[in-house]
């Protein structure tokens, strides 16, 4: 037990070594339902079919506040060690509009007997990227920024990898090395490899029996150079093999209830609600919602069999 709680604490800390500058990308509340989204080398590690339909409007009430929806269906290829994926993502904020499409591959390794895994897993694909600045009211309209309209098909990248057992897991993922940078120059973005500008991501959580009900707390830490290291903790407590209620609450002032209702093997359906304690609050009362819905299917002998690892 005490192995198991060193390895997490010590692989949590290890971001703290990195400084990797900007907003953080399109995040979710359900961080590890979410983890194809998050991690390439989660992909396939569940051992049957899974996908994942998700949809989140931000900070409701507030113009140009984030609207996202993804798509994520990943599986293993059966009798070997590799796993595939297949990511969608439309990310809207602004007067910019991102939509993703990533391809994953993972490959996992079984370190000993007793079910321990390392996934490693690589996603490549498009970003496709909309803006008009146009929409802005500014002060400078000759501000090549807010000058015009722009719209790019880039290529990107991702890394990630994954450590897990039957009670516990840890993930570290940089799911895009590529990021439009508006370029003064040219007067338009620019995509291109930036360190200052690249997201990491490390979690990592633990299930344990609390009779009657199972917990399982969590925590998600997100690095970019320049802005402050920011955490999200949660906690999930799982009543009759079927409900999950929990609370997180994120560094930039925000506490968001969790909500999931196990329907059948087949499907899952989760709600999240933010609420922000920060002043933006004074202007995005109704906080944000997020609506997620979850299939697992196999098409051998073993189906719709529901990972018991609840991760």
């Amino acid at each position: 037990m005490v192995k198991k709680y060193f390895i997490l604490i010590v692989a949590l800390l290890m971001v703290t070594l990195v400084r990797i500058d900007a907003q953080n990308q399109y995040q979710f509340n359900h961080y590890i339902a979410n983890q194809g989204l998050l991690n390439p080398a989660y992909n396939g590690t569940r051992d049957i079919i899974s996908g994942l339909m998700i949809h989140r409007s931000q900070w409701i009430g507030l113009d140009g506040a984030p609207m996202n929806q993804a798509l994520n269906v990943h599986g293993p290829i059966e009798d070997t060690n590799v796993g595939v994926g297949l990511a969608l993502v439309n990310d809207r904020i602004g007067f910019t509009n991102t939509f993703d499409l990533f391809g994953a591959a993972s490959y996992k390794i079984q370190l000993d007997r007793d079910a321990k895994f390392m996934s490693f897993g690589l996603q490549f694909g498009l970003s496709s990227l909309v803006y008009d600045g146009t929409k802005a009211i500014v002060g400078d309209m000759n501000d090549p920024v807010w000058a015009g309209k722009e719209s790019k098909l880039n290529f990107n990248f991702g890394f990630g990898s994954y450590y897990y057992t039957d009670d516990y897991f840890i993930g570290f993922s940089i799911p895009k090395f590529f990021s439009d940078q508006f370029d003064q120059n040219s007067s338009g973005f620019k995509n291109t490899i930036d360190f200052k500008n690249i997201h990491m991501y490390l979690y990592g959580g633990y299930i344990f029996d609390w009779y009657p009900v199972k917990v399982k707390p969590t925590i998600l830490m997100k690095e970019v150079y320049g802005a402050p290291l920011q955490f999200d903790v949660s906690a999930n407590v799982l009543f009759a093999e079927q409900f999950w209620v929990g609370l997180s609450y994120r560094t930039i002032s925000e506490m968001v209830f969790l909500f999931e209702y196990i329907i059948n093997r087949q499907f899952t359906v989760r709600y999240a609600f933010d609420y922000p304690f920060s002043p933006i609050n004074n202007y995005a009362k109704a906080g944000s919602h997020e609506v997620s819905l979850q299939f697992d299917f196999s098409f051998n002998k073993r189906p719709g069999m529901r990972s018991i690892r609840y991760f």
